[in-house]
This record gives structure tokens, C-alpha cells and sequence, in this order.
């Protein structure tokens, strides 16, 4: 049976809520990610049964979880947000893997505390599309927040003038924290839960810092330098990929370097600067040839949250990491067969 760790979200109140999904009615296995629960080595535990189906559509079951939903902020085309968090996810908690500890969280589990609009559903294709796009990028070997499962429900939601089952997949990643995470906390003036959320992410995410740090860089530093190096490297692998994000706010930038929340993201046949993923992005802010820019612009607000820890000469120097990583990556991928 799946064993479920409290998650991390739990260690301080401002970072999360507690909050139980809301029950599909009817639910239905639509996909089942065996290649994943092979990868992490967890056949013992995943069994894609009755009771595993409960849990995941948030009906009564006998698998002990204590959900929450994560609160953060972040900058939204540019603006910044103090107030944001899960309006339709919550982390059912954490699993111990071939690969180290992974988070578990509900996508499309009705409404949270963070909820400000809708009944915090989502449809079936939507959760395909997650599914679906983000097998698409581990076969191209591209970091990414991975899906374990799609289930459906009997309940239709109106979208686009037609009705569609609603739907929760059920997403996986070592942390779902994003960089809006570190602004909530800077924002708050919470010292405290800040070096939590920053204790969390070195062991989640780079332990190796830990066991051997830099002698010429602080704790913290080290760890800012790593987010801006593997943010770099994910865009280039974004860029060579012909991979779109279309909704590139902070509080959507992963601070593990993965590829997270697909909702409008796309894989281009062929390459267009210019192209734009998402209908609200009107002024292209987030176009396949912007990303990069807008990458290490999301690196230059993360550098003003770890402000108060890190030296700026110190900050400043991991910010000129940025454009050097990116550019050897894309090096690195051009003495291979482009993909595109």
C-alpha cells in the first residue's frame, strides 16, 4: 500500500493549507504511468487498484494522506502578485523513490483557500495534455514534473461552449516549489520560513551542495547559483526542443529546473520566434523566442529574495552564470541531430 510522508508545505502555515480534494463522482482510470512507476521503483507500493483510485479522485479511502494546498506569489506578466497558491491542485504528500523523495499532488481537485474563481476543475483534455506533453519531454530528456495517472469523473464541465468530464491527473516532482514560493516568503518579511523553503529545495533538490559545499560562497549562495544554472539549461533544452511554456510567471518557474504546469504549453513542429502559446499572452511577452529573456529576467526578481542572505556581488555573479550556461547547452545540443 502507498505510503504517503507528510509534505513539505506542512512546516510552516504560511506556506500552505491544509485542504481535502473535492470527490469525483464516478471516477475512472484513464491512464496509468507504468513506465514511471517502474523508473522510481515503486511497484510495491503503486498498485493501480480500487483503493489507489479513491485516494487519487478524493474519495474516502484507507490510504492515510493529509493534503494541502501551497501558497506562494509571484509576477504575472511582469506584475507582481502578493497573493496567490493552488486554486485547483493540492499536494497529497511525499513518497521515498529509486530517486530520492517525490512529492504527489492532485491536479483538478476542486476548490482550495486559494481559489479565487471557478470550482477548481479540470477537464479531461486538460489533463491529457499534461499527461501526455510531459512524457513527451522526458523522451527528449528534458526536466520535467512528471504524471502518474489521468482519472475521470461522471461530472461535466462547460468549457468552450461544449461539455467535457471532469478530470484529475495526478502529477509528480521532487518539489513543486517555484520561485513564487521565495517571493511569498520575502514578502512577508518571514525569515523563518523562508530558510525552511530553502533547507527543503538543498534537500530535495541538491543534496550534493550540501555534502560539498564552496568554500568561497555561503550556504545560500550556492544554492541561488544552482536555480539560475539549471533554470539556463532548461530553457536552452526548451529552445532546441521547440518547446513553448506560454505562461512563463514566476510563480510557474520551478526552482528544481523542471518543466511545470503545461496548462498552455506546446511543442512546435517548427521553429517562430514569434510564436505565442497562450490566448491571454496578447502582447507576446512569453513568445518561443522571448523565453530566455523572460527566464533570466524570473532569475532577476528570485536574486532580489535572496537578498537579505547572499551578498549582491555574490547574487550578481551567478546572474552572468546565466547566459554562459545557456549558451553551451545549445552547444552542446547542435553536435547532436537537431530535433527540430
Amino acid at each position: 500500500m502507498l505510503r504517503l510522508q507528510t509534505p513539505f508545505a506542512d512546516t510552516d502555515h504560511e506556506l500552505s493549507q491544509p485542504c481535502a480534494p473535492t470527490p469525483l463522482l464516478d471516477p475512472q482510470w484513464v491512464r496509468q504511468n507504468t513506465t514511471l512507476v517502474h523508473a522510481l521503483k515503486l511497484e510495491h507500493d503503486v498498485h493501480f487498484n480500487d483503493n489507489l483510485l479513491a485516494l487519487f479522485s478524493g474519495n474516502p479511502t484507507s490510504i492515510p494522506s493529509s493534503p494541502v494546498a501551497m501558497a506562494y506569489a509571484g509576477h504575472q506578466f511582469g506584475r507582481f502578485n502578493p497573493f496567490l497558491g493552488d486554486g485547483r491542485s493540492v499536494v497529497l504528500g511525499s513518497v521515498s523513490t529509486a530517486k530520492g523523495i517525490w512529492d504527489i499532488a492532485l491536479k483538478g481537485s476542486g476548490v482550495t483557500p486559494f481559489t479565487f474563481q471557478g470550482n477548481g476543475r479540470a477537464t479531461l483534455s486538460e489533463c491529457l495534455h499534461e499527461y501526455e506533453l510531459s512524457e513527451q519531454l522526458e523522451q527528449l530528456g528534458i526536466a520535467t514534473t512528471r504524471c502518474l495517472a489521468v482519472i475521470k469523473g461522471s461530472e461535466q464541465l462547460l468549457t468552450g461552449g461544449r461539455t467535457e468530464s471532469a478530470a484529475i491527473v495526478v502529477r509528480m516532482a521532487p518539489t513543486f516549489v517555484r520561485f513564487g514560493s521565495f517571493e511569498a516568503c520575502y514578502f512577508r518579511n518571514n525569515d523563518a520560513a523562508f530558510r525552511k523553503l530553502a533547507d527543503h529545495v538543498f534537500e530535495r533538490c541538491f543534496p550534493d551542495l550540501l555534502r560539498d559545499p564552496d568554500e568561497h560562497t555561503t550556504r545560500y549562495g550556492a544554492l541561488f547559483d544552482a536555480m539560475v544554472k539549471h533554470t539556463a539549461r532548461l530553457i536552452a533544452d526548451w529552445h532546441h526542443a521547440g518547446f513553448v511554456h506560454g505562461m512563463m510567471n514566476t510563480d510557474n518557474q520551478s526552482v528544481a529546473g523542471l518543466t511545470l504546469d503545461l496548462g498552455s504549453a506546446q511543442l512546435l513542429t517548427k521553429p517562430d520566434p514569434m510564436f505565442i502559446a497562450s490566448q491571454v499572452d496578447t502582447k507576446g511577452r512569453y513568445a518561443f523566442g522571448e523565453q530566455a529573456a523572460v527566464g533570466l529576467w524570473n532569475c532577476n526578481v528570485l536574486a532580489r529574495t535572496f537578498s537579505d542572505l547572499v551578498p549582491k556581488a555574490d547574487l550578481i555573479k551567478s546572474l552572468r552564470h546565466f547566459e554562459s550556461i545557456y549558451l553551451e547547452t545549445l552547444t552542446e545540443w547542435s553536435r547532436e541531430t537537431p530535433i527540430i
